[in-house]
């Protein structure tokens, strides 16, 4: 599989080590100490096949199915819903967002005309303020409409099933490299021979160290407490044809997302 974008983090790791030492009749005895190490671990992200685009495709038909089934309402029944009862889609309101976004090129536009240029006349100062305090209140106008619309359609049957999807991705292309007897081997972050499996899995992974009854998985829940976020913000940039390599998906990590110093 070829690498879509990997990124290296770095764990503590506890470790019994053997060492001599007197004991109390005077002979060399093996004693332990607990040494803590810190390993380098590369996480891969692979890029999904045609093969398994189309296989990923079947697996929303399915989720989006189920949801419906389950009585989950779909985008455009939702609209309609809304519609009628005069909210967010409704005639008004897109005239409102139209505006909106209309009053935000157009200042964008004045804005860029006039910043920079030097013995500006105080009706061309009025009209860069102006349209700084337009472009500041359409662009708050955009952003509040889309979050609405987001928290309106997170519940319809395609997000549900979308949200699955970007799972199935996150699930089957997260990978860790391991160095073994001086060979470096790629092992899965999430282990199972399907979807369910694999959720169960990431599930476990999602409790806390304490409540982790499989103590041999500890080496795992490490790797996903310091990496799930930045998988789930790559798989998100690639499904949204927002990057296809390392160099694109790392300047739009830092644009979509902000830098990591921020």
């Amino acid at each position: 599989m070829k690498e879509l974008y990997s990124f290296k983090i770095k764990r503590k790791v506890k470790e019994s080590v053997a060492y001599d030492k007197e004991g109390k009749d005077g002979k060399i005895v093996e004693a332990f100490k607990t040494k803590t190490s810190t390993i380098n671990n590369r996480i891969v992200i692979y890029k999904p096949s045609f093969a398994s685009i189309e296989e990923a495709e079947f697996f929303y038909g399915q989720k989006y199915n189920e949801y419906i089934n389950a009585g989950y309402l779909t985008r455009s029944m939702l609209n309609k819903k809304i519609g009628d009862i005069g909210g967010s889609s409704s005639k008004l309101s897109q005239e409102l967002l139209s505006k909106a976004f209309l009053d935000n090129m157009e200042s964008a536009r004045t804005i860029e005309f006039y910043e920079g240029q030097k013995d500006l006349d105080s009706d061309q100062k009025e009209k860069l303020v102006k349209a700084k305090e337009l472009f500041a209140s359409s662009s708050k106008d955009i952003a509040n409409f889309e979050e609405f619309n987001r928290s309106q359609y997170s519940q319809t049957a395609e997000a549900k099933a979308e949200q699955k999807l970007m799972e199935w991705f996150i699930f089957n292309f997260s990978y860790y490299e391991e160095s073994l007897d001086d060979k470096v081997e790629t092992f899965p972050i999430f282990e199972g021979d399907n979807f369910d499996q694999k959720r169960e899995f990431y599930l476990t992974l999602c409790e806390d160290e304490e409540d982790l009854a499989d103590s041999d998985i500890s080496k795992n829940k490490s790797i996903f407490d310091q990496s799930f976020d930045t998988l789930a913000k790559v798989v998100n940039l690639w499904y949204n044809k927002m990057g296809s390599n390392q160099k694109e998906i790392e300047e739009n990590l830092d644009k979509v997302f902000g830098s990591k110093d921020e």
